[in-house]
């Protein structure tokens, strides 16, 4: 075997070590990103309606925004969640069927926290779950 041969056969070794290392690589990103979530995680709001009737609209404010939901009857739980872009708060809001008004909410909250808001009679009774 001449110089000349020698020299192409390390520079082919070289190469394909190199390309194997950047295939690799890429592979590994991708496996990171794909185990990496998107988007924040939620605040997960759980609400039960212990009022006795229908509930006609759920208003959850935040910083960021707002979800609404209408229609919850008597009896019956839901989860609605928002994702805040770090720490914050949130208000509840519930407007029975006769029109009553009910009102609570947590002052504190961030990304993977779930919450608790039992809508009864006499008001919003709030905890963590």
């Amino acid at each position: 075997m001449g110089f000349q041969e020698g020299v192409t056969m390390r520079g082919r070794r070289m190469f394909g070590a190199v390309l194997a290392g950047a295939v690799l690589t890429l592979g590994g990103i991708g496996v990171l990103g794909l185990t990496r979530s998107a988007s924040p995680p939620a605040v997960v709001v759980r609400l039960e309606n212990r009022t006795g009737q229908d509930v006609r609209e759920v208003r959850i404010e935040h910083e960021d925004g707002q979800v609404v939901h209408r229609g919850l009857r008597a009896g019956e739980s839901l989860a609605l969640s928002f994702a805040p872009k770090g720490e914050s708060s949130y208000r509840l809001t519930a407007v029975l069927a006769d029109g009553k008004v009910l009102e609570g909410g947590f002052g504190y909250v961030e990304p993977g926290f779930e919450t608790r808001e039992v809508l009864e009679p006499g008001g919003v009774v709030s905890s963590w779950q």
